[in-house]
């Protein structure tokens, strides 16, 4: 069965996030849901973290999607509402760049 690009970029956040959890020893990351605080008030992400995350999915959308994809730019940074924030903020973010 083909996936939607949709659930395939759900399935490359989810799949990130529990490898990023294994590595790092984020038990919350392991069985992360769209509500998981990722990164800013109440988040599980330090900076460093953060880095991996934003590398990892950058490269896995480019590997499965055959997509560029640029996270970290201005527009995220500076944003008032982070897209790192939660699973559902960042997979929204994918969506508005792709």
């Amino acid at each position: 069965m083909i996936m939607s690009p949709d659930c395939q970029i759900e399935s490359i956040v989810f799949e990130t996030l529990r490898r990023l959890g294994e590595d790092f020893a984020i038990p919350s990351l392991q069985e992360s849901t769209l509500t998981t605080p990722l990164f800013g008030e109440g988040g599980v992400l330090d900076s460093m973290a953060l880095v991996h995350l934003i590398a990892d999915i950058e490269a896995a959308i480019n590997e499965r999607l055959g997509k560029p994809l640029i996270l970290a730019d201005e527009r995220a940074m500076s944003a008032r509402n982070s897209p790192f924030r939660t699973p559902e903020t960042l997979i929204a973010a994918i969506h508005e760049r792709l």
